[in-house]
């Protein structure tokens, strides 16, 4: 059976194995994957910024992890976005380890009220792997970049060729650091970040911008400089007003990761072959810093053709496309519930009274933004049947119902579902009578399978005689059953 669970990147035996299935996923069959290390994983995730949560989680097949997922999402803008990374080792692809992480994916953010799902994908050819699960769950190709990577060392014969078809830097001065801005040209460089965000192509992504501060550059530049050494040249105007920038990434314990990230030419300034001269005065940088990287890699839209000019002549080439997905989703109401067996194979559920009748369902309930399942489900089995939950029960069902009428306020529910085998015992929870009654649960009872068979009225999950037949025949499945309705 597979679990999935989110892991504390303190524990250093299962954050090891998390990395070790997400680079494994991330690099087979890709010519020039880049994927940080796990030293820089572990700085960031181990020193939760305040504008970001990073979850590491894992799937589990008798302790032993299968499958990583990344789940990110911003915590001051873009609070309707996730973001959501899954990589499977080839060895264990195929068996719904992917299915299983995804699940937990939805469950979660239903739980923080966000319906837009983000992904990104390395794809070096077609078909793709990851390109297929993708759409199959229904994300949308929305933007599409080549990655593209020159060798390194640089070759200095184009350098110099370089250097000549540029010609001289007229109008203009470039100011190279390493680290951190000087404090003399924050504001500038945090100006050039603002203009960069709502300058770059993003396709049809939901993406809100927000400024750049000095504050909120000195806040990045810091987390950065943990795990990385930046590279920067900056142009300025003869009157001193910022023009563009570029900037280098090197990993300070990877010595195969260079990143060429932003370029920028503000448009008042493009046609004087600025882009150029940037470039080459941060290769002259990257020259002195280099320790071993074979690549310098770079990400460019199909739609900047100037961009994808000046990469061309830099000696760029494409290993693969990049592309980032969308899907979003109804506003579901989640919830844990039990499927609780005693030694007879009885079934014990709740009865439900609404305006249309009577509904027979399993115990458990909502849960709150910041529990997990299990979390949720014992204290739901506490309020509402008086059941202690010790150990952690096996993932059944997993059900998604879009429709009117199942939860006030939203569009629907996602239900996860556990079997616990336990004694029989008198249902008797911490809400009182009228506590349940508000909560439209007036009483429960124990079942056989013979009764849910013969029984004409409703049940939730509607087909829930029949599920419990193949649960008590066949056992729990490998991974949770997706249910409708």
């Amino acid at each position: 059976m597979i679990t999935v669970r989110e892991i504390d990147p303190a524990d250093p035996v299962l954050f090891d194995a998390w990395y070790d299935a997400l680079r494994a996923g991330v690099l087979a069959d890709r010519e020039a994957a880049l994927l940080g290390t796990r030293d820089a994983f572990a700085v960031s995730m181990r020193n939760p910024s305040p504008l970001k949560a990073r979850l590491a989680v894992v799937a589990l097949e008798d302790e032993r992890v299968v499958g990583a997922m990344l789940f990110e999402y911003r915590l001051q803008d873009n609070l309707d976005t996730v973001d959501v990374e899954i990589d499977i080792p080839p060895e264990n692809r195929r068996r719904g380890v992917g299915t299983a992480l995804w699940q937990w994916a939805e469950t979660r953010a239903a739980q923080l009220g966000r319906t837009i799902f983000q992904t990104e994908l390395g794809v070096p050819s077609e078909p793709w792997a990851g390109s297929a699960f993708a759409a199959k769950l229904g994300f949308e190709v929305e933007h599409v970049e080549d990655h593209l990577v020159v060798p390194l060392p640089y070759d200095e014969a184009r350098l110099v060729s370089l250097r000549e078809s540029a010609g001289e830097l007229e109008g203009y001065t470039l100011t190279s650091w390493v680290g951190a801005c000087p404090p003399e040209h924050q504001q500038a460089y945090a100006d050039l970040h603002t203009a960069m965000d709502n300058d770059v192509p993003t396709g049809g992504m939901t993406r809100e911008t927000v400024p750049w501060t000095v504050e909120r550059l000195a806040a990045s530049e810091e987390r950065v400089a943990r795990s990385y050494l930046a590279l920067v040249t900056m142009a300025h105007t003869l009157d001193g007003e910022p023009a563009g920038y570029t900037l280098l990434y090197l990993s300070k314990d990877d010595p195969e990761y260079a990143q060429q990230d932003d370029t920028l030419v503000l448009r008042d300034h493009r046609g004087h072959n600025l882009g150029t001269h940037l470039k080459l005065a941060n290769l002259d940088q990257l020259a002195k810093h280099r320790v071993a990287q074979p690549y310098l890699h770079t990400w460019t839209a199909l739609s900047n053709t100037a961009m994808q000019k000046v990469n061309a002549r830099f000696g760029f080439y494409t290993v693969e496309q990049n592309q980032e997905l969308e899907l979003t989703r109804p506003n579901l109401r989640p919830a844990a519930r039990a499927v609780i067996l005693d030694p007879s194979d009885r079934i014990l559920l709740v009865r439900f009274e609404f305006a249309d009748g009577p509904l027979w369902a399993t115990p458990g309930g909502g849960l709150e933004a910041d529990e997990s399942l299990l979390e949720g489900l014992r204290r739901e089995l506490a309020e509402e049947v008086g059941l202690a939950l010790e150990a952690d029960p096996p993932h059944v069902w997993h059900q998604e119902v879009v429709a009117e009428g199942h939860a006030t306020g939203y569009d629907g529910v996602i239900n996860d579902y556990f079997l616990i085998r336990t004694s029989a015992f008198e249902p008797a929870g911490t809400m009182s009578v009228t506590e349940l009654a508000a909560e439209n649960v007036h009483g429960n009872r124990w079942w056989t399978l013979d009764e849910l068979q013969a029984h004409e009225g409703r049940f939730a999950p509607s087909n829930l005689p029949a599920l419990l037949a193949d649960l008590l025949h066949s056992g729990p499945p490998t991974i949770p059953l997706s249910l409708g309705l």
